[in-house]
């Protein structure tokens, strides 16, 4: 008889996952509840909820403070990689960070993955972000409550800042996310949900007393949001 042996690479998987599904699999882990967690964490259960679906991640403080409440390295969190169990030893971690430019709606519209167009000091502000992003990323303070979901969750809020990746693989990879996009004609970027219903495509706003606009032959994607950073 021929026995087969499986063998996992479980880190492999880890790294295969988005950092929502590694929160909710190092949750189950440790048989703790979305709520037990937002305890432990030191945010509410609607924030873990919107961690574990993917809608917006952890970031400085509450990046470290949800991996000491689920006891793993912040870097695996964030990108897969390394030890998912930390040593009981209290040890030093380096969260892996870039800085990126905090640029206006105008310039949004003409940026583009190979040529944004712009020199450091031309950027309003520049910060930091623990998201995995390209060189090109860049940063928008969002305006107006168009993306403001009056039900809950996902909501990105007036005022909030969100960290945009110019680099796209290809447009199957933004389906149902957040992104911005330029329309023709426009002078400005705007910040929508991507949605394909073959053979359409829309920009879809978060809040429903706003239109979806329809998104073929008339805009261009200029990049897809990888975090939100809201101040409470």
């Amino acid at each position: 008889m021929n026995v087969k042996i499986l063998t996992y690479d479980f880190g492999r998987i880890a790294y295969m996952m988005n950092m929502g599904e590694r929160i909710r699999q190092k949750r189950k882990e440790l048989n703790l509840t979305q709520q037990a967690l937002a305890e432990k964490a030191g945010v509410n259960r609607v924030t873990v909820t919107g961690w574990e679906k993917d809608d917006y991640q952890p970031n400085g403080a509450n990046l470290q403070a949800l991996a000491d409440a689920l006891k793993c390295d912040p870097n695996w969190l964030v990108s897969g990689k390394g030890d998912s169990v930390v040593s009981p030893v209290i040890q030093p971690v380096l969260v892996s960070v870039k800085e990126v430019p905090l640029i206006s709606w105008v310039q949004a519209g003409t940026w583009t993955a190979t040529d944004p167009g712009l020199t450091r000091d031309e950027a309003i502000t520049w910060l930091y972000t623990t998201a995995s992003v390209s060189d090109k990323a860049f940063a928008l303070r969002v305006r107006g409550d168009s993306m403001t979901n009056p039900h809950g969750n996902p909501t990105i809020p007036e005022d909030s800042i969100v960290i945009v990746d110019p680099v796209i693989p290809d447009i199957a990879s933004i389906n149902n996310k957040i992104v911005v996009a330029h329309i023709d004609g426009g002078s400005e970027a705007t910040l929508k949900k991507f949605v394909e219903d073959w053979p359409n495509r829309y920009l879809v706003p978060l809040n429903p007393n706003y239109k979806s606009i329809a998104c073929d032959g008339n805009c261009r994607i200029v990049g897809v949001v990888k975090q939100v950073i809201m101040e409470f």
